[in-house]
């Protein structure tokens, strides 16, 4: 009877040493297997379009900034890369750079209002479409959106542009 009592602690000892080396072996993989998941998961690629400081003021009381007094107007100015399209979307305004991001090195990579839909911005040099209120790729052959600047309008007649 007491070999059996010895035994069956002996199994148990051995059970849970058993269990706590899978547990520290686990642990063990884990810290091994997760930063190496970190340090070569993703390759961060180029942003085709380089990053130009912008800090512009827009007084909308100027008659070239007319159509931004209302939802739905649009304006090309100076300044980004290539230019920026400023739209006006209700009581928000979004500033897009007009530097297609496709073949960006082309000079005729620029983006501007298309006539037939003025929710879209069209590069004529590659084809690609992009929204006018997110700078998002609809059609490629683009893979990445255009670059958005801040927008600060003050309720009145300023907006501000920066990044």
């Amino acid at each position: 009877m007491t070999d059996a009592i010895i035994i069956s602690i002996f199994v148990i000892v051995l059970y849970n040493r058993l269990s706590m080396e899978q547990i520290y072996l686990r642990h063990f993989l884990f810290g091994l297997l997760f930063p190496s998941l970190f340090l070569t998961s993703c390759k961060d690629e180029e942003y085709p379009i380089p990053n130009v400081p912008v800090n512009l003021s827009l007084n909308l009381d100027l008659p070239s900034y007319t159509p931004l007094n209302s939802p739905g107007g649009s304006v090309y100015v100076e300044g980004g890369s290539r230019g920026i399209v400023v739209y006006r979307n209700f009581d928000e305004f979004i500033a897009l750079d007009r530097h297609s991001t496709y073949d960006s090195e082309k000079e005729c990579a620029i983006v501007q209002v298309n006539a037939d839909n003025p929710f879209e911005l069209i590069d004529t040099c590659s084809g690609s479409a992009y929204s006018i209120i997110s700078g998002v790729v609809l059609v490629g052959p683009a893979q990445y959106g255009l670059r958005r600047y801040n927008a600060y309008w003050d309720g009145a007649y300023t907006v501000t542009i920066y990044n």
